[in-house]
């Protein structure tokens, strides 16, 4: 169902392993997306993040990490990112592999590098530059024009994530991110 002028109206058990083999290799294509706080008054505070933005992946590590409004925020202060959970630095080695060439990942799926660090956002300031969070009304958020974003999460004043599609120069969608977080 498109939304405009919204502000106005099987898995294996893989825990007792130390890491998974993959054979793809590195994703190199980016969904960008925006990822936003509702404020009391409907604006919306928001940051630009690059890679996997879909919300198979963005989606599901708001839903799962990032469930009360002081995580959010203090995410959404770091400012834009290049990605939002990675174990990744920008002076990172080379993704490490096995004796066969294939990438390492842990149990968690993320890339696993020689002194890697705890999953966490990857932010643009970490390499000395990036942009601010940004405070617009909400359609401006879900107009893809701020980063030609293809995707925009806003966690709203219920304290729920919403997610949106935004179509180029079209009707943006209101999205539904899948319910990754089990009793």
């Amino acid at each position: 169902m498109p939304v405009h002028k919204l502000a106005q109206g099987g898995a294996s058990d893989l825990s007792s392993a130390p890491y998974t083999k993959q054979v793809n290799p590195l994703n190199t294509m980016g969904t960008r997306s925006r990822i936003g706080i509702e404020m009391p008054d409907h604006t919306v505070v928001s940051v630009y993040c690059h890679w996997d933005g879909y919300v198979e992946h963005n989606g599901k590590i708001l839903v799962e990490h990032y469930q009360n409004r002081r995580d959010v925020k203090d995410l959404i202060d770091g400012g834009s990112m290049s990605c939002l959970r990675t174990r990744g630095s920008w002076n990172h080695d080379s993704p490490l592999r096995d004796e066969n060439g294939e990438y390492i990942h842990d149990v968690g799926g993320h890339l696993m590098y020689e002194n890697d660090r705890e999953p966490q956002p990857l932010y643009h300031s970490e390499r000395g530059d990036g942009e601010d969070p940004t405070h617009t009304t909400f359609d401006k958020f879900v107009s893809g024009d701020l980063g030609g974003e293809e995707y925009a999460y806003l966690f709203d004043l219920n304290d729920n994530w919403k997610a949106y599609k935004i179509n180029w120069k079209g009707p943006v969608d209101r999205v539904e991110i899948p319910n990754y977080v089990t009793a």
